[in-house]
């Protein structure tokens, strides 16, 4: 009874699995073999988990953050290794092009050992559901862009590392994205605009 018991766990956590892997919103952009971040602890990370509750997670939360430590759910993924920069996304706001305005950021981040695109990915679900379980993190939403309710991302391989595609419709929300990702890169803007324009 007790194998049964075990092999039936094993199933349901393969499922578990299987269902955040087929939800998952990240999208390789290279074919460059990513590496796995160890975590790096910020001077924010205090603040970040001050918004979001770092108790027992609901049944929807456990499933996102499924082999995620409880103690690492909080800490904002874009967050765990060095930023490089980032650089604004911007959509027209009229059928000809003419006039733009912001619609997310790109961060980019450098790579880490055992960092892959697919766990940033699964790290960055994990987080927008304990954001979205604590309804409005607002304080997380000051430090790491995607604290933002209605924020989608996409995640793409660099030769160095990652880019963090965060974005939303919403004008406000675009603009909040914009604002909290420039904070996280460094204060040299040269080295913002050479990302920007690199391939």
């Amino acid at each position: 009874m007790t194998h049964q018991f075990v092999k039936a766990m094993a199933v349901l956590l393969g499922g578990g699995l299987a269902s955040c892997a087929s939800a998952q919103k990240s999208a390789s952009l290279s074919t460059g073999q990513p590496q796995q971040a160890s975590l790096v602890q910020s001077g924010t990370d205090a603040t970040l988990r001050a918004g979001i509750p770092v108790g027992p997670a609901s049944s929807t939360t456990s499933a996102a953050c499924a082999l995620i430590p409880e103690s690492e759910q909080t800490i904002c993924p874009v967050q765990r290794t060095a930023v490089l920069g980032t650089t604004e996304i911007r959509q027209p706001m009229n059928p000809r092009g003419n006039v733009w305005k912001p619609a997310g950021a790109v961060v980019y981040m450098v790579a880490a050992p055992s960092l892959t695109s697919e766990w940033l990915g699964h790290l960055i679900e994990c987080y927008q559901a304990r954001v979205a379980e604590a309804g409005n993190a607002v304080e997380a939403r000051q430090t790491c862009p995607l604290a933002e309710l209605d924020a989608g991302y996409a995640v793409g391989t660099t030769r160095n590392g990652f880019a963090v595609a965060i974005h939303s419709l919403e004008g406000d929300t675009a603009n909040r994205i914009v604002d909290v990702s420039a904070r996280l890169a460094p204060s040299e803007s040269h080295r913002q605009n050479a990302l920007a324009a690199s391939p």
